[in-house]
């Protein structure tokens, strides 16, 4: 018995973008567009106010989004559309910007948002909930990097203070994206890395994850399977346009596979780590994923067996956790704890984080173990 659901329209392939106008008008006349203020990016969110435009909808900027956006960027999201209605939320970004969107979108209407309700009321991506205000808007999303999967999943991940939590609800699907591989080619390598790694632990900690089903496995082991194939050529050689939509494909399909199995350790433990150190996720994860591999070979030895085989043909016919290293220094992301900057009582919060107490994972002793481990 399992259930699996993606109602997300997804527009695939080069110069797609061409069609956003087309799209959000479906939905209004009016829209919200949620980026960042990253002057890099510039021209693309240009041409898309021109593009939509051009095609008669009215364009509302909202560009307050930073890297692990705080809830409060949401609320000032918020009280500008409360201001000044809008039909429809247009993402175009990376996972903070879709992210964001997304929680804009859910509290639309609400004068002041209860955080501790939203957290805990919807803390289960396999809940079917109801709606919350009845005022939710949809969302349309446009990725310029490949590796959160955000354009896919029901899922928000906001930042307060020092921790990083993520609420679900499937009126945070995205109504339908458009997934254009050319607004990733001028991705710096760093980034490429850290995100195409991000889409890679998706698609492995939803294969192993106990809601797994055919369904999200297939979409599991294809996802790898790209990564492995494709990441590290993508650093090499940003221009080739193949490795970058094979890549934008990998993320894609680790999200759905992520939306319907549900994450594993290194996600919670990634996310307390960088909750505190301000990091990007990726590196985060990176940190976390050598030791849980050690930790958890006897519990998960039959996935790991399965996933190591799609190792071998690249990095030969060592155990899972020799084959991640080489993949891992293969696209510049050897990481430890130790390589940050972090006072005694920074990893003091890490290792003994009360979250710690409430993964359905293993033990707090286990966990704490893995994040000491990985220092």
């Amino acid at each position: 018995m399992f259930d699996y659901y993606q109602p997300t329209r997804i527009h695939f392939g080069e110069n797609r973008l061409n069609e956003l106008g087309d799209i959000v008008k479906r939905y209004g006349s009016k829209v919200l567009l949620v980026t960042t203020s990253d002057g890099v990016l510039k021209p693309l969110y240009d041409q898309v106010t021109k593009l939509l435009t051009d095609n008669g909808i009215e364009v509302l900027r909202f560009d307050k989004v930073k890297p692990n956006p705080d809830v409060s960027i949401v609320e000032e999201g918020v009280a500008l559309i409360n201001k000044q209605p809008v039909d429809v939320v247009l993402a175009v970004g990376g996972g903070s910007s879709i992210d964001c969107a997304k929680a804009i979108a859910f509290t639309n209407g609400i004068e002041k948002i209860n955080w501790d309700e939203i957290f805990e009321k919807y803390g289960s991506p396999y809940e079917n909930y109801p709606s919350y205000t009845g005022k939710e808007l949809p969302i349309i999303s446009v990725p310029t990097t490949s590796g959160t999967g955000s354009q896919v999943t029901q899922a928000s991940v906001l930042s307060r203070g020092n921790e990083k939590i993520t609420f679900f609800h499937p009126l945070l699907f995205s109504k339908e994206c458009i997934l254009d591989s050319k607004l990733t080619e001028t991705l710096p390598a760093h980034i490429r890395s850290a995100t195409g790694f991000d889409a890679f632990t998706h698609a492995f900690e939803s294969f192993i994850n106990p809601k797994a089903s055919p369904y999200s496995q297939m979409d599991s082991l294809m996802a790898m399977r790209l990564v492995i194939e494709n990441l590290e050529n993508a650093l090499k050689y940003k221009d080739v346009q193949a490795y970058g939509a094979n890549m934008m494909l990998a993320d894609t399909l680790a999200g759905r596979a992520l939306a319907n199995g549900g994450a594993a350790v290194p996600h919670p433990l990634s996310e307390i780590i960088g909750g505190i150190l301000h990091i990007p996720h990726g590196e985060a994860l990176a940190i976390v994923f050598p030791q849980f591999i050690k930790a958890y070979e006897a519990k998960y030895e039959k996935e790991f067996k399965q996933i190591n085989e799609l190792f071998v043909p690249h990095y030969g016919k060592a155990t899972l956790s020799e084959n991640m290293k080489l993949f891992m220094k293969a696209i510049n992301l050897e990481k430890r704890l130790s390589d940050y900057e972090m006072s005694d009582e920074q990893y003091q919060e890490i290792i003994h984080s009360p979250i710690l107490n409430y993964l359905p994972f293993g033990s707090a002793e286990e966990l704490r173990a893995v994040l000491e481990a990985s220092y």
